[in-house]
């Protein structure tokens, strides 16, 4: 079948092309820029839904901008056809295009699972275009006899298509690829969690790189040409962007020596919270607050870190509690674990204890010294809950909480001063 809008047609009048193609685009901007509708495949999919019809409406209902365009272009190429005049062999070809990309697109939602279908979208749509515009590999040859200069390098047209296309490709299955062997890595158990995540960079890392050099390659593209450039980016990479490359270095050390991982409870400086992330120039530590603190993999390296869960999640809560000293010093102890015991998140083994750590100027001081395993739920409100507890039940029984006394001792030389006349008094403020 031989369409009216092929390529030799539209080569063959390119300044009626080049002007229908700029209303069309206009039009499609204006379109786009302020319909509240979406055209993304990707984010119009729901793969968690579990009916098909559903989730076909869903996908319908999010492709209206691509029906207006369509039903605008299709107006614009019927009436240039039907005046017999050379306009609207782009708006047929457009309109063409956005039936083929509306009728796959229900085809691969209904069909397909969701990592494959954008992937079969675009080959198929990919493929009918080609075949509507009557393409063959003459006209790869054309773009390939199109070289432009670049240095002692020469780049063909067809060559930066094939280069685009491929590393397209290879990006999607290199993504793919990564993220299934990151969901693998994550269920190995016997490896720790800043192992696998150092494991799925390296893979994800590797997989881009070659993704990179084979479409540099499949441009035609010498890849020893590309030593000055390499050498060019290296000393750019030494200069400029120390802090960078620091940071990223830094990073790999975190992840090979363990240091941090995942889940750990750390403390630097004024942050304290887990880590949630171990990202390639930053760690992200989230807080009790639910602040999320983007910390440089530098400062974990440089600086002092506190990390209360490195050997394990056993972590030591100290809570001083004073006693006035009209009350019995051994009943409280006795309480004070009696209240202990009752606490959730206290651990029996090792068991807590109380101790005696000084006489003060108004107090009896004891401390609570008891253990949790799970400082990532915080631990300044496990010493509210235990403070509260020991109110309630040293009101309960008589054990009183004292106030802070001071003597005050008057000199006798007061009155010369211009003070009191009488003189040589004590004053005891209780």
């Amino acid at each position: 079948m031989n369409f009216p809008f092929n390529y030799s047609a539209l080569a063959g009048q390119p300044f009626v092309v080049v002007i229908e193609g700029l209303v069309l685009l206009l039009i499609s901007l204006i379109l786009f820029r302020f319909s509240p509708f979406s055209l993304s495949l990707i984010d119009a999919e729901n793969d968690e839904e579990p009916m098909r019809l559903r989730r076909l409406l869903l996908w319908i209902s999010q492709q209206i901008n691509l029906l207006l365009f369509g039903g605008i272009a299709a107006l614009i190429g019927f009436s240039g056809h039907l005046a017999g005049n050379a306009y609207g062999l782009l708006g047929l070809l457009f309109f063409t295009l956005a039936v083929v990309w509306f009728g796959l697109g229900i085809l691969v939602v209904a069909v397909l699972p969701a990592f494959w279908r954008v992937a079969a979208s675009v080959v198929l749509f990919s493929a009918v275009t080609w075949y509507l515009l009557g393409l063959d590999m003459n006209f790869v040859a054309y773009l390939d006899a199109l070289q432009f200069p670049l240095g002692s390098v020469t780049i063909s047209a067809w060559g930066i298509i094939a280069g685009v296309t491929t590393l397209v490709v290879l990006l999607w299955l290199a993504f793919g690829i990564a993220r299934f062997v990151e969901n693998r890595v994550r269920k190995w158990r016997g490896l720790s969690p800043s192992l696998q995540v150092l494991l799925a960079k390296i893979v994800r890392t590797i997989l881009l790189l070659l993704a990179f050099v084979i479409a540099i390659s499949s441009m035609g593209v010498d890849l020893t040409a590309l030593t000055v450039l390499g050498g060019a980016i290296g000393l750019g990479l030494g200069f400029g962007l120390q802090k960078i490359v620091s940071n990223l270095v830094c990073g790999f050390i975190l992840l090979t020596d363990r240091s941090v991982k995942p889940g750990d409870v750390i403390e630097i400086g004024s942050t304290y919270g887990w880590i949630n992330n171990l990202n390639a120039r930053y760690v992200s530590v989230i807080t009790r607050d639910g602040t999320e603190h983007l910390i440089p993999n530098e400062d974990l390296v440089t600086q002092k870190v506190v990390n209360w869960s490195f050997t394990n999640n056993l972590v030591r809560v100290r809570t001083p509690i004073g006693i006035s000293y009209n009350s019995d010093p051994h009943k409280a102890i006795e309480i004070i674990k009696e209240v202990v015991l009752k606490q959730p998140r206290i651990l029996h083994d090792p068991a807590a204890t109380v101790l005696v750590t000084g006489f003060g100027d108004s107090s009896v001081d004891l401390e609570v010294r008891c253990w949790i395993a799970d400082p990532v739920n915080g631990v300044g409100n496990i010493r509210s809950a235990l403070l509260l507890a020991v109110w309630d039940v040293f009101k309960e029984n008589g054990i009183e909480i004292p106030y802070p006394q001071r003597d005050l001792h008057i000199r006798s030389d007061f009155r010369k001063a211009g003070g009191s006349d009488r003189t040589g008094e004590d004053f005891t403020d209780a």
